[in-house]
Parts: structure tokens; sequence; C-alpha cells
């Protein structure tokens, strides 16, 4: 059952990668597989051997999310701003407990690990403040022919390296680096001058930063899951809908939020205490 539900998983994690302020990391590990996913991602065969029909299923749903569902969930963040903002804000919440879990299976917290926490809220909320500021805005491609496909691939390579980084928006590269609108036309018409290496770059940046997490988990595991904690935290500053108040639609979105901050406990306590993604091995 838990391989069958890795269409779910790949369909929200696609659809995360092409929300900005929406981080697919995050999702990765409140789902649970976010190991799974780095040690595949890394080429890790013994795992993709094992775990070959959850992650063939989490491909799938991925790319069904990257392309079939944008559209919805793009007009539902225009037309229910709220209530979608603080649904995925109550996913957020509702994970942090699972991820706690994980990063106390070996060693018990103590105030220490209390700093992770807070560099890993920081750097999310600056990144945030940041681009609200303007401070990224590099302006929009302007080259062609392989000049463009080289930036275009760079781009993608830099976002890919932090779409699997929890708390971080891999499309808010692009909207930084000022490609999003681009990007996101050419899933809509299949433009594949720019989706080939678009994808590349994704893909390479993708290997990277999985080798990266997995590198730095096997010698600081608790330090840095609290690491993620806090950047899983911040994450939710980003999705703080505007016009939130004392209305209807936020009284909506605050159901909402409790829905799916249930739906994301219910799916941790199914873990089993093993290392995020290991359960079945």
């Amino acid at each position: 059952m838990r391989d069958l539900l890795g269409f779910v998983y790949g369909a929200v994690y696609g659809v995360a990668l092409v929300v900005p302020g929406l981080s697919g990391g995050t999702f990765l590990v409140i789902f649970g597989c976010y190991d799974t996913i780095c040690e595949a991602l890394s080429l890790d065969f013994k795992v993709i051997r094992k775990r070959f029909f959850f992650l063939l299923l989490f491909g799938i749903g991925a790319l069904g999310g990257l392309i079939g569902f944008v559209n919805v969930f793009t007009l539902l963040l225009h037309t229910f701003p709220i209530q979608t903002n603080l649904f995925f804000t109550g996913l957020i919440l509702g994970g942090l407990p699972l991820i706690l879990r994980i990063a106390t299976e070996e060693e018990k917290l103590n105030p220490i690990y209390l700093l992770p926490f807070i560099a890993g809220l920081a750097l999310v909320v600056s990144l945030f403040l940041a681009e609200r500021a303007g401070l990224f805005d590099m302006g929009a491609v302007r080259s062609a022919g392989l000049i463009l496909s080289l930036r275009i691939a760079l781009y993608a390579f830099v976002a890919g390296l932090v779409m699997i980084l929890p708390g971080i928006s891999g499309a808010f590269v692009l909207v930084a680096f000022g490609v999003y609108d681009m990007f996101a036309g050419a899933l809509k018409s299949l433009d594949f001058n720019v989706l080939i290496p678009a994808a590349i770059g994704i893909l390479l940046g993708l290997v990277a930063g999985a080798r990266l997490v997995l590198l730095i988990l096997k010698k600081y595991k608790l330090p840095v899951y609290c690491m993620i904690a806090g950047m899983v935290t911040g994450s939710t500053v980003p999705l703080f809908p505007g016009g939130a108040g004392f209305n209807l639609p936020t009284l909506a979105g605050v159901l909402c939020m409790a829905l799916s901050a249930w739906i994301a406990w219910t799916m941790g306590k199914r873990e089993t205490g093993k290392q995020t993604g290991d359960t079945e091995r």
C-alpha cells in the first residue's frame, strides 16, 4: 500500500516544484520518503532495486504534477488563495512531529540543537524577505540559441540543487532569476526547446543536492534534522496568505489547515520509527 502512495507523494512533489513558495523537499520529509528519494537520486542502485515500484510511481506522479495538476493548483491559488495556502500550511505543521521523531531515533535532543533549528528557520525567512525586497531580481533571459539553452540549464541546475532541500522553494529560484514565466509557459505549451535543457539542468542539480544531503546526514543526523525542522517551519512564512483576518475565507482556510494537519499527522503516525524511507527495507 505504501508503494501505491508513491504516485500521490510524487504528484504533490511535482506540484510543489512549480508553485513559488512551496518546497518539494518539505513534503518528502512529511511523507516519510525523504531519505529514499535522496538515495535514489544519488544513484544508490541497491535502494533503486528494492524500492523500484515506489520510485516508478513517484516519478510518474511527479511528472503528472508538473504537467497536469499545475493548472488546477494554480487556479486554486488564484481563486481561493487563503484556503489553499492554509491547507499547505497545515500539511507542513502536521508533519513536524514526524521530523522530530526521525531526528531523535538514535540520539536525544538537548538545548544545543536549538541553534541549528533557529539557523534553518532564519535561512528560509531571510531568503523570503530578500526576495520580497527584490534583492535577487536578476532580470529575464535575453539570449538565443545555444547560449540560451546553456543559461536555461544553468538556472535549472541551481533550482534543482535546492529542490531537494526542505523549506526552500525551487520555483522561488526561477522567480529570482526572472525565468519562472518562461519555464511555466514551456510546461503548459510543451516547448521542448526550453524543457529539454531545463530537465537536464534540474536532474543534475537534484543528483548533486541529494549526494550532498546524504553526505552530511551520515555524520550529523540530529543537528541536520533539527535544521531541517527549522527550515520546514520557516517555509510556512511565505505561505501566510494576504487578506487573512476575521472573515469567512479565513475561517474556511483554518478548517482546511486543521484537516490537512490531521492528514499529515496521521500519515506520520504510521511510520515505524526507522530511518525515513527505510521502513520496508
